[in-house]
């Protein structure tokens, strides 16, 4: 009887595992769309409200989930103190307050920082050109997530499975 339970418990935790896995994928994709959706709103607000970034990033990040929302408004009211620091530093402190804890891939914390390098010292165009180029860049990595989320979805549910089953079997 305890050999019994001590097996579904195995089973049970295997198969959460993979389904953990899996849902990380869902996730990935999840807060890509955010942040595309983000980027959209910004270059909305930089393009026909004429806002400075501090402005933009409060009006957008009202209207975002956290931790979009707060990593936005954090850049914004580090920007207002206007204590020297410059908007490339304060991204990265940002982003690694918010962003980093979430499900995106190295790569994709890399292009956003990469963004917060660019955007802080250019006029308004560059600024729009920047943030086109890096929802170009999102597009790719967006089509790539659910890619992997198809394929590997059932892979990752199915392994934990038969893991589950193969510890089973190895411990009876």
């Amino acid at each position: 009887m305890l050999k019994l339970a001590g097996a579904c418990l195995i089973l049970c935790s295997a198969a959460g595992i993979g389904a953990s896995y899996s849902g990380d994928l869902k996730r990935r994709v999840r807060e890509l769309r955010v942040i595309k959706q983000m980027m959209y709103m910004l270059q909305g607000e930089i393009r026909y409200a004429h806002l400075p970034l501090p402005e933009a990033f409060t009006h957008v990040s009202v209207r975002l989930p956290a931790p979009f929302g707060l990593f936005l408004s954090g850049i914004a009211d580090e920007l207002k103190k206007a204590d020297g620091r410059t908007l490339s530093e304060i991204w990265k402190a940002e982003e690694q307050k918010y962003i980093k804890k979430l499900h995106l891939t190295r790569t994709d914390l890399e292009q956003l920082e990469t963004l917060g390098e660019v955007l802080g010292y250019l006029d308004t165009e560059m600024q729009l050109a920047a943030i086109r180029l890096y929802l170009e860049q999102l597009e790719q990595s967006l089509a790539e997530a659910q890619e992997q989320m198809g394929s590997r979805q059932r892979l990752y549910q199915s392994l934990g499975i038969a893991g589950g089953v193969f510890l089973v079997i190895l411990l009876l």
